[in-house]
């Protein structure tokens, strides 16, 4: 049976057409060890935006944007919610336009210029980029490069010391596969290559992903939330919804 899911697996006809909810199940199966696409993408976004939105976004700390996969509707959500709109000289579009343009790296996401990995809050989906549970970057330095790799592979040792035994050579086997794993990721992305896992990944993600803004019209005692699909512009689809319709998606 395993065996059947690592040739479903590796089909490319069939693995263009999975969900990443589908690609997850798959992964799993056929390797237990295996990053889940949902959770970590989910979990980066969310990271990013609680280290970067604060210093940016003229609203109060609870209003920044944040990260929501549904696995009901497949989408994966990045939002804001509650913000309030007291003045009555713009209207709920406009005021969601200036909201969203403040933050280039979202607002530029509606461009249909959108190139491959363009956007960093992304990233965590690609899990053929991830060494010991985090997202590496490197440098194109060679030196520089290389104390981060020597750094990871201590971290392994570090994690592994109690899988080690007596036998030397086994314990070479166990750092030298970590070793290829990362050397692998480190050749990736200097070269600026891409695996098909990453092209299926990106077409999944330019598919599911909305932007959301939820604003409560103070003056009018209205809810509404402004929407927007990527590579579609900047003009949001406006609607009254209010956040608790879509806490449970």
């Amino acid at each position: 049976m395993k065996f059947f899911f690592v040739l479903l697996f590796l089909s490319s006809n069939l693995f263009s057409n999975l969900s990443i909810q589908e690609l997850d199940f798959i992964r799993k199966i056929s390797d237990e060890s295996s990053e889940s696409i949902v959770l970590n993408g989910t979990k980066f976004c969310n990271e990013y935006f609680e280290k970067n939105n604060a210093r940016r976004l003229n609203v109060s700390i609870n209003n920044l944007y944040s990260c929501k996969y549904s696995s009901k509707r497949n989408r994966f959500y990045i939002y804001m919610v509650a913000v309030e709109k007291k003045g009555m000289s713009i209207s709920i579009k406009n005021f969601c336009k200036e909201l969203i343009n403040s933050m280039p790296e979202i607002s530029d996401h509606m461009d249909k210029k959108l190139q491959f990995q363009k956007k960093e809050y992304l990233n965590g989906f690609f899990v053929d980029n991830f060494f010991n549970k985090k997202i590496l970057n490197f440098s194109n330095n060679f030196s520089k490069d290389q104390r981060t790799i020597s750094n990871e592979i201590n971290e392994i040792i570090l994690n592994k010391r109690f899988e080690f035994t007596n036998n030397n050579f086994e314990n070479n086997k166990i750092v030298q596969k970590e070793l290829n794993k990362i050397n692998k990721i480190y050749k990736k992305i200097i070269n600026n290559s891409h695996t098909n896992l990453d092209k299926i990944i990106q077409n999944r993600l330019n598919e599911i992903v909305r932007y959301k803004i939820f604003v409560n019209d103070v003056k009018k005692f209205m809810s509404y939330s402004c929407n927007w699909i990527p590579g579609k512009g900047i003009d949001p689809y406006v609607k009254r919804e209010k956040f608790i319709e879509f806490e449970n998606i």
